[in-house]
Parts: structure tokens; sequence; C-alpha cells
């Protein structure tokens, strides 16, 4: 008679750098990544992951030799970013993308990955996303978020300027499940579509958020641009005078995204006239806007 017995797996030490591989390790394995790291090799050589180092800025005597950033890809999962993501509590970054299938799946990021309030950027691509939980509001300190080519049919609620006062840069891009031309005749399940198809219209607080970079091409997003004639703040005339690259039409129009770098809205669904605020804005020509803000394609439903 043979008797097999297995163990309890070896338990997870927080905020140590042993905790911190065994938990990408634990990762790799649930999320059933293609290319999983060789546990009898350092940690420090592993494709992917970096440490910190004394010499980074921002790094501190506990911090030294645990993961600051990871990058997982190629997987086939089928929930959320799995509970051992949150004992990187050290890394300020963490970059997944590419899930197996991800336009036939309706996921949620899940609550672990809330709890790491330290991350600055986060990107999670080509998962399968449709959901983000209330915890997420818990990432205070994000600067970057990319939730690029994943399956929302509407902004999630969650992401506003109050939950995330120091967000700089949003990427909502590529939210198609499906490519489709044209909207009032398809085949395809016109609520679950993805491609923020949901939005009667462009959300306006993402325009008034205040961020450096706003990306949100690829989508089903429709109607008119807003006028924003009764938005409060607008181009003084000494403001437009005190730079003499600014045109005069510019005076009194809407003050809107003053400070963004980056916006790209193009293929979309958008239609009517271009608002003043957009064609007279002074960081047009850095938008490349006949590449990255006018062209539209299909119809909308």
């Amino acid at each position: 008679m043979l008797s097999v017995r297995q163990e309890a797996a070896e338990p997870i030490v927080p905020n140590t750098r042993a905790g911190d591989s065994l938990s990408l390790l634990n990762i790799a394995n649930t999320m059933q990544c293609w290319t999983i790291w060789d546990s009898s090799t350092p940690m420090d050589t592993w494709n992917g992951v970096t440490l910190w180092e004394e010499r980074m800025e921002g790094c501190t005597p506990d911090k030294v030799g645990r993961v600051k950033r990871v990058e997982i890809f190629l997987c086939n999962s089928f929930e959320g970013l799995p509970y051992e993501v949150q004992y990187l509590t050290a890394a300020d970054e963490i970059y997944v993308f590419s899930n197996e299938n991800s336009m036939l799946k309706s996921l949620n990021i899940g609550e672990h990955v809330c709890k790491l309030e330290n991350l600055k950027r986060l990107t999670v691509g080509a998962f399968g996303l449709t959901e983000l939980p209330e915890e997420f509001a818990n990432l205070k300190n994000l600067e970057y978020l990319d939730l690029g080519s994943n399956n929302f049919q509407r902004v999630p609620a969650i992401l506003t300027k109050e939950n995330f006062p120091n967000l700089r840069a949003l990427v909502l891009n590529a939210q198609q499940r499906h490519a489709v031309s044209d909207l009032s005749n398809t085949v395809h399940d016109m609520e679950s579509l993805g491609g923020l198809l949901g939005e009667e219209r462009i959300p306006e607080h993402l325009l008034t958020w205040g961020l450096d970079t706003l990306v949100l091409s690829v989508n089903y997003l429709h109607g008119a641009l807003p006028t924003f004639e009764d938005y409060p703040e607008k181009w003084s005339e000494a403001e437009v005078m005190a730079a003499d690259t600014l045109p005069v039409e510019l005076i009194g129009t809407p003050k809107i995204m003053p400070t963004t770098k980056t916006f790209r809205i193009n293929h979309n669904r958008f239609s009517g006239e271009v608002p003043q605020w957009l064609l007279m804005h002074p960081m047009l020509d850095w938008w490349v806007p006949f590449s990255l803000v006018f062209p539209q394609e299909g119809r909308a439903a």
C-alpha cells in the first residue's frame, strides 16, 4: 500500500524579499503564465522583475532587494489578479498584459491589488476586464493607470478625480470585444460589445479632470463632443496676449484640458461640429489632430 500526503504550501512572509519571490511564483502558477520564473535562480535575474536598489529615487532601507516593478505577460486567467499580489507591498509599478481569449471574458480586477496603497503605476491590459471593485479607490497614490484593450461597456464610475487625486495619465483605448463598422446593423449583442458603447456621450468629467494624458482611441464613443458653453473657466485676454503663439479667437473659450500633453480620441463614432474649445486649443498641434483626434470611423447605432 502506498500512502501519499501533501503538506500545506510554505506560508508567505509579508514585507520580505522571500515573500515577494514566493508571491511571484504563485501568481505565475495561478494565472497559468506561459513563462514561469525559475525558482532555482536569484530573483534579480528574473525577466521582467526590477528590484529596489539604494541608488533609486524613493528607496528606503526596508525596500532594498524587494520587488519594485514586475511585468506579467501571456497568461490564461479566468478571474482577477490573484490574492498573492497583495504581498508585493514594496512595488510601485505592476504591468499585466495579454490574457488568452480576453475578448470572451468578463472579469473583475479583484480586491487584492487594491491593498497596494503605495502603487504608482498600474497596467492591466488585454485581460478581459469589465468591472472595477469599490476597493479600487484605495489606490490613492496612482499616477498612471492603463486599462487598455479590455471589455468595458462604460467608463468605470470609480474613476474620478476625487478618488484618484494624484492620477496624471488614464488610458482606456481599444475596449471593443469585436470590430464592428456599422453599429446600426450588427448581429452582435449591443449590451456586451464593449468599446464604452454604453456611454450616451463622452464622459465630461474625464475632460475636466486635469490629466496630463487621456487616451480613449478605438472605442464606440458616439454623439457630439460637449461645447462646455457654461464651463466657468475660460481663456482670458491676458493669458492669450501673454503668449504670442495663441490665436485671439481663443479668448473667452472654455479652458478645457489646459495642461494635457496627450489627448487621443481617434477611431470612435463622434459626429457633429468640432467645438470651439477643441478647434482653438493651444495644445492642438501637439495632439497630432489629423491622426489622433479628428479621424472617426464606421456608423453609430
